[in-house]
């Protein structure tokens, strides 16, 4: 039986093949068809790992039996196969990737059209779970059919290039260094950036879907350590990072500094903000001296649920001007379609650092309260929303001041706390903000002193690593 706990809350995800394997994907695109007869021609992508050509087939035959055009990419990134479905105004697509997992993983995402004439959109929430239950209905009935589709190879990256060059400038050429860390970027950016006018290296440009010199996840600190030494090796500007599937990118300064999540966050919004003032669209992570700069600039700050999935669709609704999260994610509704690209995300932020004659003197101009490191506590994926909820429930009760967009951001009077679930592994994650190292060190021992009471398991080694022990 294909297992329910792929279904995430916002896309599928697994281990290959334990989890999500071949017959999974065939089914799930096989239900993906029946949930929406109107798609015709639909987009295929896939990234370099090793089970992502086998699960690409099985996907293939789902779409070939239900009549579907399929437009086949081969390996390409989200950038990519986003903006096949969006330029040529296609029915919808499948994107094969586990992300930023271990190359063991993997996972899908739909992209469909609801009804003839409507815009396409990620399938979320609800849409997913019914995907599983007629999939795992048509997997019960082994349910098969004939192929009378077809299949149509193709390769759109020179018009993608063209299309953001046409629309974009850089104030000067800049040198940069690029690590696709053998995902499925590749050498895209590269192409990009040197259409551009900017001197460009590549680190780990080749498709490898072992990741055998890093894993591509930009928002581990490990892994940018070899960006750094090239860039300032070589005297570049700045560098990027991007994740396997080309939907996250981190910033590299010129002097071999990574820029964390709040600053890119800032740093973008600033931009958008600057050329139309409106709503903007943050994660509940974001910090607090990012909601205070907006609100200088007479911008309107909204939480979102902390998924990129979940910020694009806030930013839809409330037609903002830019959306993000600390985790690499952005929407820049004002220059380019509602999609998830960090290709073009680098060129935005690329066009921002032309503009300064030392890019990270800028980046350190940047306001900054203190933050503690996020912290993981381990709990199932059977019982961390139930323990969220029970967090909830104990601050309305006692009567705290919460955001519960996405968990439970709890403010005090010097800063804040955060605990939420992972969407995607058995843990849940808390952060916590003050306005000076005193007040963050207050509030730290104040909010885990509530997690606790309210059933959220804190150890003596969660203590320890925020050096309260």
């Amino acid at each position: 039986m294909i297992k329910d706990n792929i279904y995430r809350a916002y896309d599928i995800r697994g281990i290959y093949p334990v989890d999500l394997n071949e017959i999974a994907v065939y089914y799930t695109t096989k239900a993906f068809c029946e949930l929406h007869p109107h798609m015709n021609k639909v987009v295929l992508a896939r990234d370099p790992r090793p089970s992502s050509p086998a699960l690409a087939e099985a996907a293939t035959k789902a779409f070939l039996e239900a009549g579907k055009e399929v437009i086949d990419l081969g390996i390409a990134p989200d950038p990519l196969w986003y903006f096949s479905i969006f330029h040529y105004n296609y029915d919808g697509g499948l994107m094969i990737s586990g992300s930023h997992n271990p190359s063991h993983h993997n996972g899908l995402t739909y992209h469909a059209r609801k009804a003839a004439g409507v815009p396409s959109e990620e399938l979320m929430g609800e849409a997913l779970q019914d995907l599983r239950k007629l999939a795992q209905k048509l997997d019960a009935e082994k349910a098969t059919g004939t192929p009378s589709g077809k299949v149509i190879e193709n390769d759109p990256s020179e018009e993608y290039i063209d299309y953001i060059v046409s629309r974009v400038k850089i104030s000067r050429p800049l040198k940069i260094v690029l690590d696709t860390g053998n995902g499925a970027c590749g050498y895209l950016p590269e192409r990009l950036f040197k259409r551009l006018g900017c001197e460009v290296l590549t680190l780990y440009g080749e498709f490898d879907g072992t990741f055998p010199n890093h894993l591509p996840d930009p928002y581990n600190e490990a892994n940018r350590v070899d960006l750094e030494k090239k860039v300032l090796e070589i005297g570049a500007d700045m560098g990027f990072i991007y994740d396997t599937d080309g939907d996250r990118v981190a910033i590299i300064d010129n002097r071999g500094r990574s820029v964390n999540g709040d600053d890119s966050l800032l740093i973008l919004a600033r931009q958008a903000v600057a050329k139309k003032v409106g709503s903007v669209v943050h994660c509940m992570r974001t910090s607090k001296a990012f909601i205070d700069d907006m609100a200088k600039r007479g911008a309107t700050t909204h939480f979102s649920v902390s998924h990129h999935n979940a910020v694009r669709d806030k930013v839809k609704k409330l037609g903002a001007v830019f959306g993000g999260e600390i985790t690499f994610h952005y929407a820049f509704p004002l220059d380019y379609y509602l999609v998830d690209d960090a290709v073009f995300a680098s060129v935005e932020l690329a066009i921002v650092a032309a503009e300064q004659p030392d890019f990270a003197a800028y980046v350190d101009t940047l306001p900054h309260y203190f933050a503690s490191p996020e912290l993981f506590i381990n709990a199932g994926d059977d019982v961390k929303f139930g323990i969220i909820e029970k967090l909830q429930k104990y601050l309305r009760e006692n009567n705290y001041n919460f955001i519960d967009v996405d968990g439970a951001r709890i403010n005090f009077e010097n800063g804040w706390a955060l605990a939420r679930v992972s969407n995607t592994t058995p843990i849940i994650k808390c952060r916590f903000e003050g306005n000076t190292p005193e007040a963050l060190r207050e509030i730290e021992l104040k909010a885990l002193d509530i997690f606790k009471n309210a059933g959220i398991p804190i150890t003596d080694n969660d203590l320890e690593k925020l050096g309260l022990k």
